[in-house]
């Protein structure tokens, strides 16, 4: 007994010895005289800039743990931090660390700020930290000739995982940045607030975060406040949220005064297929161009597992209204069965409503039927939905070939469809006057300017980012913008921030379109179109709601431009344009009347009355080709022709301004058929030019009848009138045989005024 007692004394005098000795160290250990040490390891080791401006405390016992202050480590290159801290505090219990076990109190972290950076290749700028370096071994000595190589076995490594436990996380006062270099996206986390219960392999416990987020591509600025019971075990790759309570309110997805509330118990393990969700309920509300949008998504009950699916019916309902129109949506699934390979939703019901003064009726209801089913292990879903209301009989295929990064198939089917219905275009072109073309010297009627150009309209594309989707569209009659198509067939596909419409057909206005759509995210379009036996005519009365040019044939472009705004889309095209009509008329102007005002300027006031009724130059063939750059169309080839006139052209067609600069010259032919009349062969030769300018909507055009007047002398009019002239202004003839200039008496008493004549002729014609 005495020696047990004595063995005991021992082992307590020695505890005792081993404490003291531990509180003699730590009372006058001050790792502050090793900071230098410390910041030379770290860049030696890592190439980084460790930066240690506070006091450094050390506990051993009862555990090990560090305080420190003031501390910022730069980037690999060290010109820039990559992240800083005002205080932390971290202790790890010592018995556990030697059976490999760690077992941390609450870490406290207070101003942080780090910069976490994605680059090109892929790598953070923390990967040089994270990754091992590989080791140098030292080279075997070379084996002699006739010693047999016998191949070494390697034994593999056993490595020994470091359990962890952490009693919880605090952080406050901090900041975190990520920067994605190959997207262009960036977010900025501040006043980041984070407290959690504990973190371990498998733990459960409370969750809290606070944050403002900030970002561009997309642009946000949110307020984030987070809270709720999690579950986790790494190992079986399963989590759950209980009593979820968040709330995110700011700007984002193009959407201001956002609010959005989620409430409910969720979770999952994805290697096990089973998900559940039970009274779960998200609301969204917030304005997107002008228009406030609600959103509430409810799903009292789903259960799905790897032999099972059930659940209540999931409801889902969408308000929008833009002060001018209603739209809202109800969509019910009705119950899941089935499992998670096999998920099904045998009945899916939608109604879609839309009021407003501009629909028919002032309200259209549009209702949706079908079934969905989906594949959890594969990450697939397909739907099948079909719609009839109005004119219209819909059928269409969704699908998802994967979940993330998602992955759209469709295949729609439409019968008959008039979108301008819907968004009020019909009721504004039946109340649109009818466009008339403009006439000679007088502008059409139009509102007063107001002296301010109408706003440009963004175009903004970024949604192709990231976005992947794969389908057909066909429509048996379709009418958008007032435009009128037939057996419409598209192939869509979208992939890497670009957007293909290729190929796609359609009929139109007694002819074909067909060709190639392009889009890119950053504001890029191309396009190549051609059109065969289009009637011209009705296609830009109905869809640009001009009245300027009849005829039928082809129009063939190949053009591209670049913006983030309809002007500068309109500014920056560039490429060709062909135009080739036939049995046509010019809108506008009348050629022949023109040339019948060059022939009847000196005759009765009768005739000149009768000239001005017709305002349109008909044609038999006009071909034209143009050099599109920086939105101005240039044409050097006009070439008009009919059986009075040949008509050449140059100018040039500002599309990006809406006006036209353009000067043709139209040439009398001999004729006696056609648009002139009888008696405008006697023109025959005479060359008119005549320069049409000013805004699309407001086009003038001017003909200079004094440029034309040595023309008209040539012709067989002017010779006409030439005579008469000379006879009322006393102008002598030579007598019958006499030749000019000999024996005149009047000639020799007076000069020859066959100049002056010329001159006053011109004078008439100028008028």
């Amino acid at each position: 007994m005495k020696a047990i007692r004595y063995g005991i004394y021992a082992i307590v005098g020695l505890l005792v010895l081993v404490a003291g000795a531990a509180v003699v160290f730590v009372m006058t250990f001050d790792p502050n005289r090793y900071k230098g040490q410390i910041e030379q390891l770290v860049k030696d080791k890592t190439g980084r800039t460790l930066d240690l401006k506070g006091k450094l405390e050390v506990a051993i016992w009862p555990s090990l743990g560090a305080k420190v202050a003031g501390v910022t480590l730069s980037e690999r290159d060290g010109k820039e931090q990559f992240v800083a801290l005002d205080s932390a505090h971290v202790s790890v219990a010592l018995l556990p660390l030697l059976h490999g076990a760690a077992v941390v109190d609450k870490i406290r972290i207070s101003g942080l700020k780090a910069r976490v950076i994605k680059e090109k290749d892929g790598t953070f700028n923390f990967s040089d930290l994270t990754q091992p370096k590989p080791e140098q071994t030292p080279p075997s000595a070379p084996a002699k000739k006739d010693e047999p190589k016998v191949a070494k076995k390697e034994e593999p490594k056993k490595e020994q995982s470091v359990a962890f436990d952490i009693a919880g996380i605090d952080i406050d006062k901090s900041a975190v940045t990520y920067i994605d270099r190959q997207s262009g996206q960036e977010i900025a986390l501040s006043d980041v607030k984070l407290s959690t219960g504990r973190i371990a392999e498998k733990a459960d416990g409370k969750l809290q975060l606070k944050a403002d987020a900030k970002g561009k591509n997309p642009d946000l600025d949110l307020k984030i406040d987070v809270g709720g019971g999690y579950q986790f075990d790494l190992k079986a790759k399963s989590f759950a949220v209980s009593k979820l309570d968040a709330k995110v309110t700011g700007a984002a997805a193009g959407m201001t005064n956002l609010n959005v509330n989620a409430k409910g118990d969720v979770s999952a393990n994805p290697e096990k297929n089973e998900y559940q969700a039970k009274g779960f309920s998200l609301d969204v509300k917030g304005m997107k161009e002008k228009q406030n949008l609600e959103a509430h998504i409810a799903a009292p009950e789903l259960v799905v597992a790897a032999d099972k699916a059930k659940g209540g019916a999931i409801t889902a309902n969408l308000k929008m209204n833009d002060g001018k129109q209603d739209i809202a949506a109800a969509l019910k699934l009705a119950g899941v069965e089935g499992s998670a390979k096999a998920l099904v939703i045998p009945q899916l019901n939608a109604e879609v409503t839309m009021s407003g003064p501009d629909l028919p009726n002032k309200k259209v209801q549009i209702p949706i039927s079908g079934n969905l089913r989906a594949d959890l292990d594969k990450q697939t879903m397909n739907a099948e939905l079909t719609s009839k209301f109005d004119e219209s009989n819909i059928q269409a295929k969704l699908g998802l070939a994967k979940f993330s990064p998602p992955s759209y198939l469709f295949d729609v089917n439409v019968d008959k469809l008039n979108l301008d219905r819907y968004t009020g275009d019909e009721q504004k072109a039946a109340n649109t006057p009818k466009p008339q073309a403009p006439s000679e010297g007088k502008a059409p009627e139009k509102p007063a300017p107001s002296g301010q150009k109408p706003p440009d309209t963004p175009v903004d594309l970024s949604f192709l980012k990231g976005l992947n989707a794969n389908g057909k569209l066909q429509f048996g009659a379709l009418q958008v913008k007032g435009l009128k198509l037939a057996n419409v067939k598209a192939e869509v596909k979208a992939a890497n921030g670009r957007l293909d419409v290729a190929p796609h057909s359609a009929n139109l206005y007694e002819g074909s379109i067909s060709g190639a759509l392009a889009a890119e995210a950053d504001g890029r379009v191309m396009m190549k179109e051609t059109m065969n036996g289009v009637a011209i005519g009705p296609l830009l009365r109905d869809f640009a709601q001009k009245d300027i040019l009849e005829g039928k044939g082809t129009l063939a472009l190949d053009v591209a431009t670049a913006g983030k705004s309809v002007d500068q889309l309109k500014k920056s095209l560039g490429g060709h344009a062909r135009v080739q009509l036939k049995d046509g008329a010019i809108k506008g102007i009348n050629l022949a009347e023109v040339f019948r005002k060059a022939k009847t300027a000196l005759a009765s006031q009768s005739a000149r009355e009768e000239a001005r009724q017709t305002q349109q130059t008909d044609f038999s063939e006009l071909i034209a080709t143009f050099a599109i750059k920086n939105g101005i169309a240039h044409n050097e080839d006009l070439d008009v022709k009919a059986p009075l006139f040949r008509v050449a052209g140059r100018g040039d067609i500002d599309i990006g301004n809406g006006t036209l600069d353009y000067t043709t010259k139209a040439t009398v032919v001999a004729s006696t058929k056609g648009q002139g009349g009888a008696d405008t062969d006697q023109l025959a030769g005479l060359t008119v030019p005549v320069h049409l300018t000013g805004p699309f909507d407001n086009l003038k055009y001017d003909v200079n009848y004094s440029a034309v007047a040595a023309d008209v002398l040539k012709s067989k009019v002017g010779e006409r009138v030439k005579s008469k002239l000379e006879e009322r202004l006393g102008i002598a003839k030579p007598p019958p045989g006499e030749p000019s200039g000999q024996g005149g008496t009047a000639e020799q008493q007076q000069p020859d005024k066959r100049q002056e004549t010329i001159d006053k002729l011109k004078g008439l014609l100028g008028r």
